[in-house]
C-alpha cells in the first residue's frame, strides 16, 4: 500500500509540473528525444517506480535446525511480519557489492532476490541454524536466540539512495522498542552507515551496526587514480567504476576536516584520491558509539594460502604490490579502511588475520576444510560480540 501511495504522490506531482513548468521540466529530463513530452514523463516516472522494485527486506524462517548449504532455498525467506516474536531480538543481515546487476536492468523477481541474499549468506544462514559448535555465551543457536531477518538490494545503484531505501524498510517493519542489530558485509556497511545517517531515520530502529570488510575509506580497486595501469583485473575494475554503486565505493584519503588521513594515501601525481560521499560520512560520527567494525588481513605473505579462491589470491598480490602497496588488506579492502582507520569512538574495532574478503561474510570460496573451519571461527566470534552487543541494549 505504501508503494502505491507513493507511486500516485510521484505522478501527481510530475503532473501538476507538466501543466506548471512545461519547458524548465522538459529541459531537466535527459537525454533528448523525439518523444512527446508527456512519454518522457511517462517513461521517467515509470523508470523511477520499478527503480524501487529492486531491494527486499525478508525474514529467515525454517523449523529445521542444523541446515546444509545446499539446502537453502527461497522457501525459508518471508514477509517481514511473518510469525514475528516481539521477546527476541532482531539481526539483520545486508550483503556488499554484486557485480551481476546493473541498475538499468529490469527488476528483478523473488527468486532472482533470494539468490542474490544466498551469494552471500548461504554458509552465514546456515550456521546460524548450528546447534553444535555454539558462539560463546550461548545455550542455543543463532536462529533460536534472534529473529533473522535479510536485505538485498542493487548495489549498482547510488550508496545514499540505497540507504534510504534500507532505512525505509527498516522503518516499516520495525520501531523504537524492537532491538535491532545490522550485520553488514563490504558495501552493505556503507549502505548501513548511510541509512543510519539519513534524514528518514526518524523511528531510531537500529541499535547496532557490525560491519565486516566495509570500505569505510573506500578499495583503491574503485579508484582511477590507483587503477590506471591495471591490466589483470581490468574488468572488474571497469565495472566498479563504470555504476554509481561501484564509484561510490571509490578510495578516500581523508582530505576533509574532521576526517582524519589514512595510510598509505593515493596519489597520481598531484591528483589526490578523494570521495566526497565517504568522507562526509566518515565526518559524522554521532554513531560511532553504535558501531563494531572487522577488517580481514590476508597480509602481505599470505595471498596463495589454499583456503582462497583464486580471485582473491589475484586481488591480494595486485593490491599488495601495488603503487602504493597495501600489506594489510582482504585482498579487496584495506585493512585501515575497513577498521574507519582506528576511530577512538566506535565501539570496538576488529583485525581477523588470514581472512580474504569472501571470508569475511562466512564463506569459505576456496574449499578446504581448514578454510570452513576459520570462517566459522570467525562466525562464531562476531556473533559472540553481538550476544553481548544484544545483552547491553
Amino acid at each position: 500500500m505504501k508503494r502505491f501511495l507513493s507511486f500516485r504522490t510521484l505522478f501527481l506531482f510530475f503532473t501538476i509540473l507538466s501543466f506548471g513548468n512545461c519547458e524548465y521540466l522538459q529541459d531537466r529530463l535527459t537525454p533528448p528525444d523525439s518523444k512527446s513530452l508527456g512519454e518522457q514523463i511517462k517513461d521517467y516516472i515509470i523508470s523511477a517506480y520499478f527503480a524501487e522494485q529492486n531491494h527486499a527486506l525478508y525474514k529467515f524462517s525454517t523449523v529445521f535446525p542444523d541446515m546444509a548449504v545446499g539446502s537453502l532455498s527461497p522457501l525459508y525467506f518471508q514477509d517481514p511480519y511473518f510469525q514475528r516474536d516481539n521477546s527476541k531480538a532482531k539481526i539483520v543481515l545486508i550483503h556488499g557489492w554484486d557485480f551481476a546487476e546493473r541498475q538499468t536492468d529490469p527488476p528483478t523477481d523473488f527468486n532472482k532476490k533470494v539468490a542474490n541474499l544466498l551469494g552471500t549468506w548461504n554458509q552465514g544462514l546456515a550456521f546460524i541454524t548450528q546447534t553444535s559448535d555454539l558462539p560463546s555465551g550461548y545455550s542455543a543457536s543463532v536462529y533460536n536466540t534472534f529473529e533473522i531477518y535479510v536485505f538485498t538490494y542493487r548495489t549498482s545503484d547510488y550508496i545514499e539512495v540505497n540507504g534510504r531505501r534500507f532505512i525505509d524498510s527498516l522503518n516499516a517493519a520495525f520501531n523504537s522498542s524492537d532491538n535491532v542489530v545490522v550485520v553488514a558485509h563490504s558495501m552493505g556497511g556503507l549502505v548501513s552507515r548511510a541509512a543510519i545517517q539519513h534524514a528518514n531515520n526518524t523511528e531510531n530502529v537500529i541499535d547496532h551496526i557490525v560491519s565486516l570488510g566495509t570500505p569505510y575509506y573506500g578499495s583503491p580497486y574503485s579508484s582511477p587514480q590507483y587503477t590506471g595501469n591495471l591490466s589483470s583485473i581490468g574488468t572488474i575494475i571497469k565495472f566498479m567504476t563504470d555504476t554509481p554503486g561501484g564509484q561510490g565505493l571509490a578510495y578516500t584519503n581523508g582530505l576533509s576536516s574532521g576526517v582524519t588521513a589514512i595510510a598509505p594515501p593515493i596519489t597520481d601525481g598531484t591528483d589526490q584520491a578523494f570521495n566526497f560521499f565517504l568522507e562526509s560520512m566518515i565526518a559524522n560520527t554521532t554513531y560511532d558509539s553504535m558501531t563494531t567494525v572487522y577488517g580481514g588481513d590476508m597480509g602481505s605473505g599470505d595471498c596463495s594460502g589454499a583456503d582462497h579462491a583464486a580471485t582473491y589470491q589475484a586481488a591480494c598480490t595486485v593490491i599488495t604490490s601495488g603503487t602504493p602497496p597495501f600489506g594489510n588488506s582482504d585482498g579487496i579492502v584495506p585493512l585501515l579502511s575497513a577498521r574507519l582507520n582506528n576511530r577512538p569512538l566506535i565501539t570496538n574495532a576488529y583485525s581477523v588475520s588470514a581472512m580474504d574478503h569472501s571470508q569475511m561474510s562466512f564463506r569459505n570460496e576456496g574449499g578446504t576444510g581448514a578454510g570452513l573451519t576459520k570462517v566459522k571461527t570467525h562466525f562464531n566470534n562476531v556473533f559472540a560480540e553481538v550476544f553481548t552487543i544484544v545483552g547491553g541494549l
